[in-house]
């Protein structure tokens, strides 16, 4: 196998846009000083975590069973690396959505959608779970840093083609 299967290469790319839309989201919520201008981009920012959540889990599945290439690296420890960030990678993501969803659950910020009051809008700094999400956020994009620059060693440092084999489109 030289590539991963093309729906787990469709999810991964599909996860990575949601990831990133729901970051610029979130940022966007937390910026905001228009309240009531907030309940929609929280309900797309739940769906979108929701999503997230279940893609992850799906792709997680698929990668096991569809199978995945094989270690990219001739050295042992660089492929036990690049496995425990893949595994980080998704428990982190995993991490995220699950303390946003404790998030959305216990702070309140659902009785303030459900009654339409935008001065129900809870201190998400006051949320203990909220510290949670945003600690597993900044996992999330340590790992997402350190996984795309070994991404690009390999492609332009060691040119290997690794990228070719996360790619929707079949070589």
């Amino acid at each position: 196998m030289k590539q991963y299967s093309k729906r787990t290469a469709v999810l991964h790319w599909l996860i990575f846009l949601l990831v990133i839309a729901a970051f610029f989201l979130g940022h966007e919520l937390d910026e905001s000083k228009n309240t009531a201008q907030k309940f929609p981009m929280f309900l797309v920012h739940f769906l979108i975590g929701d999503t997230i959540l279940l893609l992850t889990v799906l792709r997680i599945y698929f990668r096991k069973k569809d199978g995945e290439p094989a270690p990219a690296n001739a050295n042992p420890l660089l492929n036990k690396l690049a496995a425990a960030t893949h595994g980080l990678l998704n428990l982190s993501v995993i991490g995220v959505t699950i303390a946003g969803g404790v998030t959305a659950l216990t702070s309140g910020v659902l009785d303030a959608l459900k009654k339409g009051d935008p001065n129900l809008i809870p201190d998400f700094d006051k949320v203990k779970s909220f510290e949670f999400h945003q600690l597993f956020i900044a996992l999330m994009l340590l790992l997402v840093a350190f996984h795309i620059a070994a991404a690009l060693y390999h492609q332009f440092i060691v040119k290997d083609s690794l990228l070719r084999r996360i790619m929707i489109k079949r070589f």
